[in-house]
């Protein structure tokens, strides 16, 4: 996984793309959310179709019953689904929705400026903190809005999940990306008194697409 866990990649998996990459809490409701659609068809049930021109995500529809019952009973339905190749600036446009949700319910979101080279300044940011944590109830009002980390990411849909992570954090440190990892692969923190390099968000995409895209 591309997290998001930060540049992209265990996105919320950060909290703040300019201060703290922290995963946990994306890969949370991530693992808490998964569930599954209708069957009788020949495609895996709750596993995401991705539209790649648009980035947006719907559930495989079995090859019978109502689809549209499915889709209602799935709480990940419509939500964005972000890939391992996702651009910061593709990830904060897909975000915008619940960003304005998050708004909405009282949460302090700010504007990119000009944090995010190639982006539009007036898009909404990334706000600080934990929105699980911090403010619980609009996160489950907007978590319908928020954008699904890729599924390589999830470790309830990779067995290997595990290795790939201490890969990932292995290869962002050999690339000069100085991180401790969290218990139990929930994510990131980087190193006391590390300064990030300008290229982090890069670094990091490039080591997750390595670690998690074998």
């Amino acid at each position: 996984m591309r997290t998001v866990m930060g540049g992209t990649g265990f996105r919320s998996l950060r909290l703040s793309r300019e201060k703290l990459l922290l995963v946990s809490g994306a890969m949370a409701a991530v693992m808490l959310l998964a569930s599954c659609s209708g069957s009788g068809g020949k495609d895996e049930p709750g596993v995401d179709s991705v539209d790649r021109s648009t980035g947006t995500a719907g559930k495989a529809e079995s090859g019978s019953g109502d689809g549209a019952d499915a889709k209602a009973d799935d709480p990940e339905a419509g939500r964005p689904q972000l890939r391992m190749d996702t651009s910061a600036v593709e990830e904060v446009r897909m975000s915008q929705g619940y960003f304005r949700c998050l708004k909405d319910h009282g949460v302090m979101v700010g504007k990119m400026g000009p944090k995010l080279e190639g982006g539009d300044p007036e898009l909404l940011a990334w706000p600080n903190g934990n929105m699980a944590v911090d403010h619980p109830e609009a996160e489950k009002k907007c978590l319908g809005k928020k954008p699904l980390q890729p599924p390589e990411t999830d470790p309830k849909q990779n067995p290997n999940y595990m290795g790939d992570y201490a890969d990932w954090i292995g290869c962002m440190n050999e690339k000069g990306l100085k991180v401790d990892p969290l218990p139990n692969g929930e994510g990131w923190n980087y190193k006391a008194g590390t300064t990030p390099p300008s290229d982090a968000d890069q670094i990091q995409q490039e080591c997750m697409i390595e670690a998690f895209g074998e």
